[in-house]
């Protein structure tokens, strides 16, 4: 048995304890893994001041010389970590948790030794927010952690949480332009003597089975950095097998105080455009370098990739207090700590490179072109749902570049067809509303004798846009969503003769089930759709002509109908499944192709962001908010 399966069958005999024998039995597994001077029991922290905590769960701390073994007392300079246990959480519970944990980490401790080789110590103590199980949903957690940490100094906040049947919340790093990397051990107050250039994300990992693994391999990482040199089980062992997906919730940074804020919403990335890079080359033109400058809270980082240190770069920013300056190399680039610098200050330093290095400076390009489609953004359901969120949810599946241009390049159709219907149905809606108008007002209609007379046609224009709508619509079905899918599975049948779709249901209700179902109701509206452009592209058809009728003293304009539905009826209709098609069949792709232990949610109506309105979002599949499940609906686009 590998370590790490040990330490999995380790947690499930926790998970089997119930409230009054988890504290108990959690400190009888932590302690199989600890070795002297640690130790692990239930107790409460007191500082030299005499100020306490409450009782926690389990302590793992260094163990006192003469100490007494039945003393709930432990010296909070000797604690390393701190749990508060419970069988069942809920959001009451959980903020009390937090709370007796920030009461825990405000005693005062000493500070840590300079050991030789500068090795780095932790004296700070961790706080773990333990539960079996929770009746609240991971995400709501997640959510209130973020809302608990935004009014609480960093050095207070709670190190991780963990629901062991389901995952964990903790802290990850991120640096600008990379995906989040390792846990984040928070540091005591004002340790920092500089202003880390990193993002503090906020995240969900979905760990099932493994989430004892999770937080001993936390824990680990605590232990080695708290007593070093103590006996401790190898920690890549520990977290063999535990799944490494995150779902970030939220990020704060550092600010010049060092202290921990939120990320300002406008600097998120996917409403920010940062200024363009720079190139730095030599008389030859060879590249040395491309540089960026970000904004940061209250000052700014600069980023820097090639071939030139950045040490070199840094000597001619003039006016800025370096005094807490410094380098952090990542693997294909450098960035340096946050300085209290503006963009004016970066301008600077770049007009005395040119000047008095021997180097050119040259802004880069734009490579990309923003050109205005429509008179709407993101705060439209059409273009937050159809846009923006499947954008979201493909970089959860989308990796790599080229998965993301695969991905782009098929949904575009899609998106391109539909938008052309959108734009049609609209100028229907236009026309027949103002035909409708000016008839009815006796504009452009009266009535002569026992004649009717209309002075306008709105007849080829109508016809115009109602054409293009069929074609556009049934485009957006049969050329961009059977392509999209078809990477996935085939639902070609949908558009066969009724033999052909039930034989091909039949096949997709084997594996698919709720999509066959959700297929056979479509086909109720998608086969005259598909008809009726069939009739457009081979037989000619055409909108009948707008029939009028005198009603009382007014002349009211009768609608033309398609397949027996007022075309004022009929291309609303329409639009809306279409939309909605395409919008819960592409969720459902992607859903299917989510790691094992993550899965998609539908945000309630009423929930959704105003600033974008999306409908889906990811969430941990065992313990966190509702999974979505794809089910045919006869509502508008805009009610679900």
């Amino acid at each position: 048995m590998t370590l790490a399966q040990e330490v999995r069958e380790a947690g499930e005999k926790v998970i089997s304890a119930i409230e009054a024998t988890l504290s108990t039995t959690l400190n009888d597994v932590l302690g199989r893994y600890v070795g002297w001077p640690l130790k692990v029991r239930s107790g409460y922290l007191v500082d030299r001041d005499k100020n306490r905590s409450d009782i926690f769960a389990s302590v793992i701390y260094a163990a006192a010389v003469g100490e007494a073994e039945d003393s709930l007392e432990i010296q909070a300079d000797n604690a390393a970590v701190v749990i508060d246990a419970c069988e069942s959480l809920n959001q009451e519970r959980f903020i009390d948790a937090c709370s007796r944990i920030a009461t825990a980490k405000r005693l005062k401790k000493c500070l840590p030794p300079r050991l030789d080789g500068d090795l780095p110590v932790q004296t700070t103590t961790l706080g773990i927010v333990f539960a079996i199980r929770s009746t609240v949903a991971m995400d709501q957690l997640a959510q209130e952690l973020v809302k608990l940490n935004t009014a609480t100094p960093s050095s207070e906040w709670p190190d991780m949480l963990v629901v062991a049947t389901s995952g964990t919340i903790n802290y990850f790093v991120q640096f600008p332009g990379e995906l989040p990397s390792g846990d984040l051990l928070l540091p005591a107050a004002r340790t920092l003597s500089y202003t880390p250039p990193m993002y503090i994300v906020v995240a969900m990992m979905p760990t099932g089975s493994y989430t004892f693994n999770r937080l001993l391999g936390l824990l680990l990482g605590q232990l080695f950095l708290f007593s070093p040199g103590v006996h401790l089980p190898d920690r890549t062992q520990v977290i063999e097998n535990v799944p490494r997906q995150v779902i970030v919730v939220s990020g704060f940074q550092y600010n010049l105080k060092g202290e921990l804020v939120p990320v300002p919403r406008e600097r998120y990335n996917d409403r920010y455009w940062g200024p363009l890079p720079v190139q730095i080359e030599d008389r030859n033109g060879k590249h040395l370098c491309t540089l960026r400058f970000l904004p940061w809270q209250d000052g700014a980082s600069i980023l820097s990739h090639g071939e030139l240190p950045l040490e070199q770069i840094l000597r001619f920013l003039i006016g800025v207090d370096m005094q807490h300056a410094g380098i952090i190399k990542r693997e294909d680039s450098e960035i340096s700590y946050v300085l209290p610098m503006t963009e004016a200050d970066f301008s600077g330093m770049l007009r005395r490179i040119s000047s008095q290095a021997n180097m050119v400076v040259r802004v880069e390009q734009p490579k990309w072109t923003i050109q205005k489609v429509s008179d709407e953004g993101t705060q439209t359901p059409f273009i937050a749902r159809l846009f923006l969120g499947v954008v979201r949810l493909r970089d959860l599946i989308a990796l790599n570049p080229d998965q993301r241009d695969t991905f782009d390049s098929l949904y575009d159709v899609v998106l391109t067809s539909l938008r052309s219907a959108r734009k049609s149905a609209e100028e229907v809606a236009r026309l027949w509303q103002e035909h409708s108008r000016k008839v009815s007002s006796g504009e452009v209609a009266r009535v002569e004798r026992h004649t009717i007379r209309i002075d306008e046609s709105i007849d080829d224009a109508l016809g115009k846009e109602v054409v293009s709508f069929v074609t556009a619509a049934g485009r957006t079905l049969k050329e961009g969503m059977q392509r999209f899918i078809a990477v996935h599975m085939d639902i070609g049948f949908l558009f066969q003769k009724q033999a052909g779709f039930e034989t091909g249901l039949l096949t997709l209700d084997q594996k698919h089930a709720s999509l066959a179902d959700y297929l056979r109701q479509t086909r109720a509206w998608s086969e005259p759709l598909q008809e009726r452009r069939n009739a457009i592209e081979h037989n000619g058809w055409t909108l009948p002509r707008t029939t009028y009728a005198r009603q009382g003293n007014k002349i009211e304009a009768l609608s033309p109908s398609i397949s027996g539905q007022p075309v004022t009826e009929f291309v609303p209709f329409m639009l809306d499944r279409v939309s909605c098609f395409v919008e819960e069949l592409t969720a459902y792709c992607i859903q299917r192709q989510l790691p094992d232990l993550m899965t998609l949610t539908e945000i309630p109506l009423a929930d959704r962001a105003e600033e974008a309105p999306v409908r889906f979002q990811v969430t941990v599949a065992n313990g966190g908010l509702p999974p979505w499940r794809i089910n045919y609906h006869h509502d508008k686009f805009e009610d679900v």
